[in-house]
């Protein structure tokens, strides 16, 4: 039986469950692009200067004096507000940072020896896997977290303290159905991601409400709860001392950690509805982790996520000899047979990902919903009910991967857009040999889409003709069975190419809605006056006081010597 074959009888064969939309590297990617245009980026001094950051150690901005490691605070749904023990064992755990999160992120920051050039220039600093963006990205890598018993060897993250949980089950989501649209996902406990993203129990109410018993401890909700603390945070007036300062100051140094990895599981599950199997409900898990199991997803539906990341990290890993210092391009107990596939096809030029970096217009919305979906509340969740100009009128990530892309096993299915392939809308090229994952090299005709942007419309996105994009293929497919015969219809069918385009035109807006979010987040601006009389505050130097050996001015109490009231005008 040859290669093909056998990958033939895996599509026949075998069923699905639930993984990870785009792999940890390529969600990196997307998110330091993202943190490059948003507020956050480097060149913006106002947010920096707005925030403190401009005060830190650009390389190390968090490091703490207190502690061994740099880390940041997980806490329970219920911690206090107005309190942080650290570490409180009833309500707060510290965790440290670790290679494994290092390890997907891009190649200056991984720790990987290679050349520096043009694209990847010498690393800023002794650490930049612990600068400001990085810890955005550590975000992203770690919303990929499965339970323990997925892990080997020690290439593995460390086990959330509060719950050992695969949270991939919670990154699906359909905005037309409003659910996670896949009975396995809802079988295995997962939650629809729009609400294990942020945090709220009915991200459709007009006031937003935590949700006490959400197991996430990294959402939007407590993104924001730590960015609060980590501006205001005071230890009790009775415990200040010299190592209580000291404290307080590394409780602000970790919940500034906290913020921006929180942040980054949210842009994580924003990023996810790009992928089209998690906005239309398809669950695409990979071998590795179920070995053997009857519902490993066939060949054909776990492709999308593996070509685009093979894409992306076969620029740099053919330019590294040692094996154990390359990206894992796809998974690693069917790497080789991927890599074949990949590389057989012709179909993936190296340093091809220019696409990716076009400048969509980064979106702005008035509610964090909004990025991930402009659905009304009221709106129905019957797809056959609900009409196609309300459909192609939503604005979210996830309005547009879910109306503009098919999907391997759901394709028209029950959705309205995109039509039926047999619908006047497309527009079909000429035969051509293409791959296509599972069945290798096929003759078939292009079809060409116009695929719905509400936010950007005239966008010039790569690949598209006349306004069209090749977002599947066709070709008259029949079928033999004892009852009915030769039996010929015409069939979609998805090929590398259909990927490649998928991936050139998600990849873009993903990447400008996660810097839409970041905006959206540090949005928020204080102006501060002086009063009439032009003075926030007096002190009176001549007060007794004395500098203790860590430099700190105090009183004979031991408090802090210093302002004790300012007078000021504040407005939003």
């Amino acid at each position: 039986m040859s290669y093909h074959d056998k990958l033939l009888v895996s599509l026949l064969i075998t069923w699905s469950a639930a993984t990870s939309a785009y792999e940890m590297p390529t969600h990196a990617f997307m998110t330091k692009n993202a943190f490059d245009r948003s507020v956050l980026a480097p060149s913006n001094t106002e947010i920096y200067q707005r925030l403190g950051f401009d005060r830190l150690n650009a390389d190390r901005p968090f490091n703490t004096q207190t502690n061994t490691c740099d880390g940041y605070l997980d806490p329970v749904p219920n911690w206090l507000l107005t309190t942080i023990p650290a570490p409180d064992p009833l309500g707060v755990k510290f965790r440290c940072v670790t290679p494994y999160e290092r390890g997907s992120m891009p190649l200056i920051y991984s720790g990987r020896p290679y050349t520096p050039n043009a694209e990847f220039p010498v690393p800023p600093g002794l650490s930049p896997h612990l600068r400001f963006e990085a810890w955005f990205m550590r975000g992203v890598i770690r919303e990929d977290d499965l339970a323990d018993k997925y892990y080997t060897g020690l290439d593995r993250p460390d086990i959330d303290p509060w719950a050992d949980q695969t949270r991939v089950f919670n990154h699906f989501y359909s905005p037309v159905t409003n659910s996670t649209d896949s009975g396995f996902v809802n079988t295995a406990g997962g939650v629809p991601s729009l609400g294990w993203a942020l945090g709220e129990a009915n991200p459709f109410a007009t006031t937003q409400i935590p949700d006490p018993m959400r197991g996430n401890h990294f959402s939007y909700m407590d993104a924001r709860r730590a960015f609060f603390l980590a501006l205001t945070y005071r230890e009790p007036p009775a415990s200040i001392s010299s190592t209580s300062t000291k404290l307080e100051s590394d409780i602000r140094m970790q919940l500034w950690g906290t913020t921006l990895k929180a942040l980054g599981h949210v842009v994580h599950l924003m990023q996810d509805q790009a992928s089209p199997q998690h906005s239309r409900g398809e669950p695409h898990n990979h071998t590795c982790t179920l070995p053997g199991s009857a519902i490993n997803q066939d060949f054909a539906t776990r492709t999308y996520e593996n070509f685009i990341n093979f894409r992306l990290v076969s620029r740099f890993n053919g330019a590294i000899s040692d094996r154990n210092f390359q990206y894992i391009a796809t998974n690693d107990c069917e790497e080789a047979q991927w890599l074949q596939l990949f590389r057989e096809s012709g179909q993936v030029p190296a340093n091809n990902i220019d696409p990716w970096l076009a400048q969509y217009p980064v979106p702005s919305f008035a509610v964090q919903r909004k990025f991930f979906t402009t659905r009304a509340a009221g709106d129905s969740t019957n797809a056959a009910t609900l009409p196609l100009a309300t459909l192609n009128a939503r604005a979210g990530l996830g309005d547009y991967a879910n109306r503009g892309f098919y999907t391997q096993d759901n394709q028209a299915g029950n959705y309205k857009s995109p039509p039926d392939i047999n619908s006047p809308e497309f527009v079909a090229g000429t035969e051509e040999p293409v791959v296509v994952p599972g069945l290798g090299t096929l003759r078939l005709a292009t079809s060409f889409w116009r695929v719905p942007d509400a936010v950007a419309p005239n966008f010039a996105d790569a690949g598209l003709n006349n306004g069209r994009a090749p977002i599947v293929s066709q070709r008259q497919w029949c079928t033999i069975t004892a009852q009915l015969g030769l039996q010929c219809n015409l069939q979609s069918v998805l090929t590398l190419r259909n990927y490649n385009q998928m991936a050139d035109m998600l990849i873009p807006r993903a990447t400008a809605y996660t810097a839409g979010m970041v905006n959206f987040f540090f949005r928020g601006k204080l102006e501060i006056e002086p009063i009439d009389q032009k003075i926030f505050a007096v002190l009176n130097q001549g007060a007794m006081h004395t500098v203790d050996g860590d430099g700190y001015p105090r009183k004979p109490d031991g408090k802090i010597f210093g302002f004790e009231k300012v007078r000021l005008k504040v407005r939003n």
